[in-house]
């Protein structure tokens, strides 16, 4: 009953609208959901509630949150765009294509003008759009029903543009014009996603829709899209065309032919002048000597002293004593005994293998019990020392 006084309400307004004495049709094109001139979609937005009575109608001016539902679910989102013109980024029809092919989500486009993008990345060639109006505005629908086409008309605008190759392998026909060229097709998905491309917008406006019994092509053309689609989302971020919203001068400056040529050679004869001037008016670098470390030089030097001179135990505590207070310094760990709770606790705040600081450890207690210790040993625990300092 909602729907029969909706229906019966607009159709009154657009009656009295056209018919009225010294009033002419109003001809603007808006193609906008809140609209109730002849070329608006109010009429549209407000019977989805009917042909979707299970899902929740949303609408968004922002770009459309694309999310993925679970293979074995039967829940999907349908995205409707509606209006003069769809020009997306080329990363934006990328995100879109990747959400109807990776689920069951479907996207159903009708617009006057098309991107390139568009086009090149769904493999579509047709003729560019271009309004007309004539006393026969025609077209026609595959009946989902019966699979017979049907032959709707109107005294209003149309849209001469029709698609002049379709790769039936991956695309099918819903739609022809008043001459039998394609103008809505449907592109599907192997995990039950789809495309829609629509090219005449103006059969969702009110004057059509109110025509006569014009109703039942909104009704067919959208029956082709999933009823239990769990979220419909009419989308009207593409007719803001945000991306001009974001005015750049140098995204203008690109666009523009003249000023294109322009910017690059300023930043060619730029990039000349500078390899130019640097390499006249360059000095030579100097090439400084490396300075040495004199600490380093010292230890070694008294290193070499003690070891030519066979001083092994006394060489070995002071690398000992060395070890113990670069790990009381370093790891705030108290090295008075040396045991197993200090292997563990050295191998937490190093990240040394344990097995490694245990035979540093071993090494230590044969430094302080032997009086007498042997080149070898000696060279072994400098070598675990250094291991340990390269490592830690």
């Amino acid at each position: 009953m909602k729907y029969i006084l909706k229906t019966l309400v607009l159709f009154i307004c657009f009656s009295c609208l056209s018919c009225t004495h010294g009033k002419r049709l109003d001809r603007r094109v808006s193609l906008w959901r809140m609209d109730k001139i002849p070329y608006g979609t109010k009429f549209a937005f407000e019977n989805l509630s009917f042909i979707f009575p299970k899902s929740e109608i949303q609408t968004s001016s922002r770009f459309p949150i694309l999310f993925q539902t679970e293979s074995d679910s039967d829940i999907s989102k349908t995205i409707l765009i509606i209006g003069p013109e769809f020009k997306p980024e080329a990363d934006e029809m990328r995100s879109l294509i990747r959400f109807a092919a990776k689920g069951k989500n479907q996207i159903f486009i009708s617009a006057l003008n098309f991107g390139d993008t568009v086009l090149n990345m769904l493999h579509l060639t047709l003729k560019r759009n271009l309004i007309d109006e004539d006393d026969s505005a025609e077209i026609s629908i595959l009946d989902p029903g019966d699979r017979e086409w049907i032959r709707y008309s109107y005294p209003g605008y149309t849209s001469n543009a029709f698609i002049e190759s379709v790769d039936t392998g991956y695309a099918r026909i819903l739609g022809t014009d008043k001459k039998g060229r394609p103008d809505f097709i449907r592109i599907t998905y192997a995990k039950g996603g789809a495309i829609f491309i629509h090219l005449s917008p103006f059969m969702f406006s009110n004057f059509f829709l109110l025509h006569k019994q014009n109703k039942s092509y909104y009704d067919m053309a959208l029956s082709y899209l999933p009823k239990q689609a769990g979220i419909v989302e009419w989308s009207d971020y593409f007719r803001y065309n945000n991306r001009s919203q974001r005015f750049s001068i140098f995204r203008f400056i690109l666009s523009q032919r003249s000023l294109r040529w322009a910017f690059w050679l300023t930043i060619i004869v730029f990039l000349l002048m500078f390899l130019f001037e640097t390499k006249r008016k360059q000095r030579p670098i100097v090439e400084l000597p490396v300075a040495r470390n004199a600490s380093e030089d010292f230890v070694k030097t008294i290193g070499q002293l003690y070891f030519q001179q066979k001083n092994n135990q006394n060489l070995a505590n002071k690398m000992v004593a060395a070890f113990l207070e670069n790990v009381r310094s370093t790891y705030n760990l108290s090295t008075s005994i040396l045991d197993g709770d200090f292997v563990r606790k050295l191998t937490i705040r190093s990240g040394m293998p344990a097995e490694e600081i245990e035979k540093m450890v071993q090494l230590i207690h044969v430094v302080r019990l032997n009086s007498v210790l042997p080149d070898q040993e000696l060279l072994d625990l400098h070598h675990q020392i250094s291991q340990f300092n390269k490592q830690a």
